[in-house]
């Protein structure tokens, strides 16, 4: 079976290749010469029945109504403010799991767009809601030079159901994703 690398260079979330399906090992690997760093590895839920509340909500009286076309929406936030994390290139549910679209713009904590337009009607403070996140790893130091080992057992899901991400803390990234 062949092996693919992926190299990740910052410290934004970043998605993990899609041709994880049924390998064998996955090495996550600190290519920095002067520094450890600290990971998040995880999937993100892609079906409505796995949502967890953003804290955010739609902030216009008029709300929006359906289209194809790219739409810009307000929000406003409850205690925590969106970020590009949360947002950003995920697809977002109204609390009873109905899908509204993937944003694809993270404009600020307040406007988010949807190039593809919305899937459904929304009214002002509808709930937002993105796939809940599954932590494989959480603030896992990894050495200068050093290579952590996962075996199948450790990240195999369905691509179908969930996205993985890899998040670093360090602007460099430096990291080598090798998966046999």
């Amino acid at each position: 079976m062949a092996s693919y690398t992926q190299k990740i260079t910052g410290n934004t979330k970043t998605e993990i290749n899609r041709q994880i399906d049924n390998r064998k090992s996955m090495s996550l690997t600190n290519i920095s010469s002067s520094a450890a760093i600290t990971i998040d590895l995880y999937l993100t839920s892609q079906i409505n029945s796995k949502i967890t509340d953003t804290d955010s909500d739609i902030n216009l009286a008029a709300g929006y109504a359906i289209t194809t076309l790219s739409q810009a929406i307000v929000i406003d936030n409850g205690g925590i403010a969106g970020t590009s994390d949360m947002f950003l290139n995920e697809k977002v549910y109204k609390s009873d799991g109905t899908f509204i679209g993937t944003c694809t713009t993270f404009g600020s904590a307040t406007s988010l767009t949807f190039s593809g337009g919305l899937e459904t009607t929304l009214v002002d403070d509808d709930d937002l809601y993105t796939g809940t996140r599954f932590y494989i790893l959480n603030d896992v130091i990894i050495p200068v030079g050093t290579s952590l080992q996962l075996d199948s057992n450790d990240f195999n899901f369905n691509s179908s159901q969930y996205k993985m991400y890899i998040v670093s803390n360090n602007s460099d990234g430096n990291i080598d994703i090798t998966v046999r």
